[in-house]
């Protein structure tokens, strides 16, 4: 789930950033990224292959007109997003739709067009393009697609845009739609990290949240993607549920930690806009946990973790050691990144971008030979430092606000300075050196110091 990165071309919500990457682009979910991506020289040098073939031809949507090169110093990565599910859960904005397998086939053809017209655009701007890191199929559900037309969009990806040696190549999996022999496919293929949309094992629940799966289905799931040779494997979860209590939630995460998974996500759930639950919200039918059980499940979430061995490296995410999500911190860090598909998003060479949302504008666009690009937009200097400080605030170790510096040109203890004093002295936020981060204080209230640095 990313899934941060999430949601308009050109604005940033607190809540939208609260979730990541989904990310992330699920790009449509996870937040902008602002680091530039193209490289020259020696530097560019070291972060793989040529550039590609330049066309005499550009796709329309896209200006042809090259741009000052920047130097790639920073792992970049790839981004598709499969906007189908069986069922729109509950809780979901996701950029999502409900479809069956069969009617697949024609967003397929779209992504490969779509690879095809931005390998085009970028020979046509000059670019040097780097070997890309990590590669992640988000969603929707991206195991609604049969695993041999998910296979394709791989290969096709990764001939259109060389991946570094030893990538990270991560595929979002609903339990209910998996067995044994499509993760096997799914394995095959070249996927080497599978990140389950597991949310809860309790059946009650799930079926509450409108889930399509049991939680047998996802017990199940996890022992079949070991099996098929999976050794890095996520799973998502999500507190905070209506009728959820901390003893559900306990159990929940201990059930969870005897699957052994490699990286786990733990999300308080957020009531979005035009959500079910929304609805059920504004009419007194939803029942939440009240704020101090929500804390006291945030607090069993870090120790139950942290007993099993793993490491909170940010504010939603657990990992064992050696298997941090280098996707996710591509979008933490503020590297570059494409993306594809409908709503996904990139940053690239200092620009952002989003495409159209809807899977038939998607469709349409690029069989009309079009980048399907909505928006696009370059943020001035500050703006784009503080949404640098706002996305590295997200992991414990901070960051350096050198870098924000020689990036960007803004000395970020100066420009919001009047913020950074409040948070300190609040006791949320703490300068050591060159390094910002949250304190233990302020992880639980990340919100509000995040959204001081969003302009």
């Amino acid at each position: 789930m990313i899934d941060p990165p999430k949601h308009a071309a050109v604005t940033y919500s607190v809540a939208c950033v609260q979730r990541p990457n989904a990310f992330a682009p699920s790009l449509t979910s996870a937040p902008w990224s602002l680091a530039g991506g193209i490289g020259v020289g020696a530097a560019a040098q070291q972060c793989g292959p040529q550039a590609l073939v330049r066309s005499t031809a550009t796709p329309r949507g896209m200006t042809d007109q090259p741009r000052p090169a920047q130097c790639c110093t920073m792992e970049a990565g790839l981004y598709v997003h499969v906007p189908y599910c069986v069922r729109k859960c509950a809780y979901c904005d996701f950029n999502s739709y409900a479809i069956g397998r069969q009617h697949t086939q024609p967003y397929v053809e779209a992504l490969l067009a779509e690879f095809r017209l931005v390998q085009r655009w970028l020979g046509v701007t000059g670019a040097i393009v780097p070997a890309f890191g990590t590669a992640y199929f988000g969603g929707g559900t991206p195991t609604t697609v049969p695993a041999a037309q998910l296979g394709s969009v791989l290969r096709a990806l990764t001939q259109a845009f060389p991946l570094a040696q030893n990538p990270e190549i991560t595929v979002e999996a609903n339990p209910g739609t998996i067995d044994r022999a499509y993760l096997e496919e799914l394995r095959r293929a070249g996927f080497n990290r599978l990140s389950f949309g597991v949310q809860c094992l309790n059946d009650r629940l799930l079926k509450a949240i409108g889930r399509i799966h049991t939680a047998q289905e996802a017990v199940d799931g996890v022992r079949w993607a070991r099996e098929a040779g999976f050794d890095n494997l996520s799973i998502d979860l999500i507190y905070a549920l209506p009728g959820q209590t901390v003893a559900d939630w306990r159990d929940t995460l201990e059930r969870a930690m005897a699957l052994q998974p490699d990286h786990i996500s733990l999300y308080s759930l957020m009531v979005e806009p035009g959500t079910p639950f929304w609805r059920m919200l504004a009419k007194g039918r939803l029942n939440l946990p009240d704020e101090d059980a929500e804390l006291e499940m945030d607090v069993l979430a870090q120790q139950v973790a942290e007993q099993h061995g793993y490491e909170r490296y940010e504010v939603s995410n657990y990992a064992k050691p050696g298997f941090r999500s280098r996707h996710n911190q591509v979008y933490w860090h503020n590297g570059p990144y494409l993306g594809f598909g409908a709503g996904a998003a990139s940053y690239w060479d200092g620009e952002r971008r989003t495409n159209v949302r809807l899977p038939k504008a998607y469709i349409q666009r690029v069989a009309a030979g079009e980048l399907p690009v909505e928006d696009a937009e370059r943020l001035e200097p500050r703006r784009a430092a503080g949404e640098m400080v706002m996305l590295g605030l997200r992991l414990l170790d901070g960051l350096d606000v050198r870098e924000v510096r020689d990036r960007f040109g803004v000395d970020v203890l100066w420009e919001f300075r009047e913020h950074v004093r409040r948070m300190s002295d609040l006791g949320l936020l703490e300068v050591r050196g060159t390094r910002l981060r949250l304190t233990e204080k302020g992880l639980p209230l990340a919100n509000e110091v995040w959204s001081g640095f969003v302009i």
